[in-house]
């Protein structure tokens, strides 16, 4: 009986194992399906190429195909003929899962063709939200392939390992001597009994009249048992032979005990502890197997959960974060990544003990799942560091309100940890898909910098990207941004300006941006004075015209009424005599008026060289290009350039703006300007408006135009369209 228990256990460890790896195998079919989402989600070319490559990557899938609602196939790895009773398969899963909201896999009808003999098809739903059915995915498994990675295993001249069907059908089966050829499904020789998913069994398993101990694994939820046999008396064999080689010996004391008796009362002796240290060895191998499986068990959840809160580990965290993204580009809602970390944590683990900080880091994780809807996910990335995913949110604001919840939460003392009470806070770093990085690698730097930047800001807090995004190496930005003109890094985005007397939209300033690949988008304030400082603004300063040019143009074509556009120059600009010939060949080249473009100057620039830029300013005016003078009042603001200059417009700088309605001296300045402005027939624009107040002071006074981030922040020019279509601008 010992033996044959042996023999069970052994087997019962090789069928668990081969289960597991079988089952790890639908878990990643499974995964396929998932991501096979996005073919019924308007991105059938990038879903494909995700399952190409998850297919590529294991030889175990030989094919796979997907089928719609209507179970027609709409994509397949491989030509090959569907028969009837596989589409009825197909159609009936998915009525199953339509009704139950199930979302198990099933087998599919098997080839009766000996060429196809191990290729096992499966058929995995492809639910959408709620369960809801969006189609079938066809996965074909190669089980020779799968058996063969047992065939180095020791099973004795018998062993057999087989794989079973639900309704106990054989689909593989393997031998020492090799793989059996199926011809068509069989039926098993041993019946398992139900409702059983582990076990072992013995009788005559293929009717040649041997006896065979078959232990057999049949997990929940997946459709294949696993059973592993052999011949029961070749398990005995070796028992026998040492049973017999016993009984000689005891034969041969018997014969000397006549004349030995102390000799075969000392053999027999012998021979009670050699059966004492084999059971001692039995039982240790037993607590060996038993520490096997633990481990093995362990070592799965290992493999995608942290041991100690249960959530997702940062491998499998982010496998489910790049799912969610290619879902989160086929739809318009808000996601956003944060980096949790939790203050002043290693001073619980010193004082208090390690055993405290694990308590304490199973509370906040429980926390944070309450905290968080189903959708969410919510990740222990090592240490007291978390990860969460915000998904599909509707609004921006919500995206800070989440964040405000975690902190106030995770901010409340926790009690009764193992007799403490312990207060500690969050610091969360936010990145927000697609704006702060469109991949994992540039959300989660962009969510570890604002993490750190709330530590720095004092803790307890949280700290969008925006606020760190401030890149500290200059020097690389200097040496990089001749390549990023060159290799067109750098985008516009447009600023609306709006009349006053009937709010329509009446032009546009353009802002330069980098669109760094490292850093994100950079403003000008980071790379303008590198710009002047290295000599490349006047390159940079062209391929702004340029660009101003192009849109228009891309405008034009598409039947819109376009306004102008208003692009700053700088000194170095204004001291190059060919700027205006530059700019004429960009206008004809586009074939746009000269009166759609507004140069931009501010007093700085007239310092240097007054008789060059007078030059040049001048020729422009000819080619009918308008001008105005930025940022009036915060220089010199010296008449005589107002009264030399061919300036068609004053714009009046923010800092006049900011607190009109509360300084008289501010009021009294702008009033002032407006008047001397429109005595000189030029337009006034006023910036940096952001209230209703300064609104309202502004048109009381007669100016002109405004712009400011109370009408809009500067656009892309996709957004800056939508402005052309519905010009009036109400204030309302």
């Amino acid at each position: 009986m010992l033996t044959r228990a042996n023999a069970s256990v052994q087997q019962q460890n090789l069928s668990h194992i081969i289960s597991e790896n079988l089952g790890q195998i639908l878990d990643r079919g499974r995964v396929m399906a998932i991501a096979a989402e996005g073919w019924f989600n308007g991105n059938p070319a990038e879903t494909l190429g995700h399952l190409s490559s998850m297919a590529a990557a294991d030889r175990i899938f030989l094919r796979i195909a997907l089928y719609d609602q209507t179970s027609r196939r709409v994509y397949t790895s491989s030509p090959a003929q569907d028969s009837p009773e596989f589409t009825t398969a197909v159609w009936a899963l998915l009525s199953t899962s339509a009704q139950e909201g199930t979302n198990h896999l099933r087998l599919a009808p098997l080839s009766p063709s000996s060429e196809h003999a191990w290729q096992i098809p499966l058929l995995i739903p492809v639910n959408g939200n709620h369960n809801t059915p969006r189609g079938v995915l066809l996965v074909v498994l190669d089980l020779g392939y799968f058996l063969q990675l047992y065939r180095h295993i020791d099973m004795g001249r018998s062993g057999v390992i087989q794989v079973l069907t639900a309704d106990a059908m054989v689909v593989a089966e393997a031998r020492p001597e090799g793989l059996v050829l199926q011809n068509g499904a069989r039926r098993a020789g041993v019946s398992l009994p139900p409702g059983v998913h582990a076990g072992a069994l013995q009788g005559d398993l293929f009717q040649d009249g041997r006896t065979y101990l078959s232990s057999f694994r049949q997990p929940e939820s997946r459709p294949f048992t696993v059973v592993v046999s052999r011949d029961m008396q070749e398990i005995l064999t070796a028992h026998s032979a040492i049973r017999s080689r016993l009984f000689a010996g005891l034969a041969v004391l018997t014969a000397f005990f006549a004349a030995v008796t102390f000799w075969v009362a000392r053999g027999i002796q012998r021979q009670g502890g050699l059966v004492e240290a084999l059971a001692r060895s039995n039982e240790k191998n037993q607590l060996l197997i038993d520490q096997l499986e633990e481990e093995k068990r362990r070592a799965v959840m290992l493999a995608a959960h942290d041991h100690l809160t249960g959530l997702p580990n940062r491998r499998m965290f982010n496998e489910l974060l790049a799912s969610h993204l290619l879902q989160a580009k086929r739809n318009r809602r808000h996601y956003a990544l944060m980096y949790l970390d939790l203050d002043r944590f290693k001073s619980v683990n010193d004082t208090l003990g390690h055993h405290v900080g694990d308590l304490l880091l199973q509370a906040v994780s429980a926390r944070l799942r309450a905290g968080l809807r189903e959708s969410d996910l919510v990740a222990r990335l090592g240490g007291d560091e978390f990860a969460v995913l915000v998904t599909g949110l509707e609004r921006m604001d919500d995206i800070a309100a989440v964040a405000g919840k975690l902190v106030e939460q995770l901010s409340l003392p926790y009690e009764g940890l193992d007799g403490h009470a312990i207060q500690t806070s969050p610091s969360i770093g936010v990145a927000v898909f697609p704006r702060d990085g469109q991949d994992i690698g540039a959300l989660s730097r962009h969510a570890d910098a604002a993490m750190y930047q709330s530590k720095r800001s004092g803790r307890g807090r949280y700290t969008f990207y925006d606020a760190v995004r401030k890149p500290a190496d200059a020097r690389f930005l200097e040496q990089r941004l001749p390549k990023a003109i060159a290799e067109h890094e750098l985008v516009l985005h447009f600023q609306p300006k709006v009349r006053l007397c009937d709010y329509q939209l009446v032009g546009f300033e353009a802002l330069v941006r980098w669109q760094h690949p490292e850093f994100g988008l950079i403003y000008p304030n980071d790379f303008i004075p590198l710009a002047e400082s290295t000599g490349a603004i006047v390159e940079l300063g062209n391929w702004v015209a340029q660009a101003c040019c192009q849109q228009l143009a891309s405008w034009q074509a598409e039947g819109l009424k376009v306004v102008p556009i208003a692009f700053n120059v700088s000194a170095m600009q204004l001291l190059d005599e060919e700027l205006p010939l530059r700019v004429a060949g960009m206008l004809a080249t586009h074939g746009v008026a000269a009166g759609s473009l507004e140069v931009e100057i501010t007093e700085t620039c007239l310092v240097e060289s007054m008789d060059v830029a007078v030059k040049v300013l001048d020729a422009l005016e000819k080619l009918g290009v308008h001008i105005a003078l930025d940022d009036f009042g915060s220089g010199f603001s010296s008449l005589g350039y107002v009264r030399t200059l061919p300036i068609h417009c004053i714009k009046i700088d923010r800092s006049f703006i900011n607190d009109i309605r509360n300084s008289p001296d501010d009021a009294v300045i702008v009033t002032s300007i407006i008047t001397l402005a429109h005595n000189l027939k030029m337009r006034v624009v006023a910036e940096g408006v952001e209230r209703l107040d300064q609104l309202i002071h502004l048109k009381t006074a007669g100016c002109d135009e405004v712009q400011g981030y109370f009408f809009s922040r500067p656009v892309p020019a996709d957004a800056a369209r939508e402005f052309l279509l519905q010009p009036a601008m109400s204030p309302a």
